[in-house]
């Protein structure tokens, strides 16, 4: 469909599902139409399994699975994994490192049960750390700071193996995918834990002064880095924006492809404006590479689907809807 047409917002509603949110913005009112009291997204899953969220304008968000209610979202997320493929996906390799860290904790949580209990135990740990350092000086703050600094490295090093492991996990994935996409280059992955070589314990004791001045905790997993490099260079300083957008995209179907064969779990993946930016020739392999991974694709774009999408035609494979005035209707590619 056309820009404007509201194509996007059917992406918008799938990604609710699982997340609660737009992935354009926090909030969820500007999602809901303009004279509309709320919104309403249901989704039919694999093996009988349904999703469903409501969310007024003016209250709280209704979830359900299997038409029963919950009030975790992380149950939703674990039943749909889901992968965005934006225009601005180049940012997981330019972008700040917060970046690179939320793809590594999105892609773990599927594949490792117990890291989302991990990183939550972490973050809760930081909080009462940086809460006490901001305080320091007061009554007591020093041995209660103490005890959450050693609560603070044990989880720290439980995220840092964690992590570690699933970047070595994916390094073979990611390599095969840029192969596949025929990026003539190779991207070496790297973690760098927050803290360097040195003990952590030892670390924070000598950076207290500094950490009490500015009332956080300047070393920990929060603040690791996924590096990308490329022939010894970091990536984001190497790469052009479309170099950088196919090595993104590698990125993620890497994690499609780790879950798959490791959990056996298909995903399901949200592309806007699919080929931008492309020519034919990538356009078609990133199709391929899309058709070999066994997921399902939801994708928006202003033009038809051209000769890159032939094979999935005649197979069956692809099913083309028209958006228009925010209206959806099938229509046969």
């Amino acid at each position: 469909g056309p820009n404007g047409a509201g194509k996007t917002s059917v992406l918008e509603a799938a990604y609710l599902l699982t997340r609660g949110r737009s992935f354009r913005s926090h909030a969820v009112g500007p999602v809901i139409a303009d004279g509309q009291d709320g919104l309403v997204v249901r989704a039919e899953l694999d093996a009988g399994r349904s999703l469903g969220i409501a969310r007024p304008r003016r209250g709280k968000t209704v979830l359900h699975i299997d038409q029963q209610p919950t009030r975790r979202l992380s149950e939703a997320a674990a039943l749909l994994p889901l992968h965005l493929l934006l225009p601005n996906v180049s940012e997981l390799v330019f972008g700040a490192p917060g970046e690179r860290r939320r793809y590594l904790d999105g892609g773990l949580f599927h594949v490792e049960p117990a890291y989302l209990m991990a990183l939550k135990d972490f973050q809760g740990a930081n909080r009462q750390r940086n809460a006490l350092l901001r305080t320091w000086g007061s009554q007591g703050s020093e041995q209660l700071l103490d005890v959450w600094t050693e609560a603070f490295c044990r989880h720290a090093e439980r995220v840092h193996v964690f992590r570690t492991n699933y970047v070595e996990e994916l390094k073979p994935w990611v390599a095969a995918i840029l192969e596949e996409l025929e990026v003539p280059f190779e991207v070496e992955l790297g973690y760098q834990n927050g803290w360097g070589d040195e003990s952590l314990d030892k670390l924070l004791g000598d950076s207290l002064a500094k950490d009490v001045k500015s009332g956080t905790t300047n070393a920990g997993p929060h603040r690791a880095e996924l590096s990308l490099d490329i022939s010894g260079a970091s990536a984001r300083n190497k790469l052009s924006r479309g170099q950088g957008k196919l090595v993104a995209t590698a990125l993620i179907l890497a994690q499609a492809r780790l879950l798959q064969a490791q959990a056996q779990r298909r995903s399901l993946f949200l592309i806007d404006e699919l080929g931008a930016e492309m020519d034919s020739a990538h356009l078609a392999r990133l199709v391929a590479v899309l058709d070999s991974a066994t997921c399902q694709v939801i994708a928006t774009s202003t033009r038809l689907p051209g000769e890159e999408f032939e094979k999935l035609a005649s197979d069956g494979s692809l099913a083309l809807f028209h958006v228009e005035q925010g209206q959806v209707r099938s229509q046969q590619g």
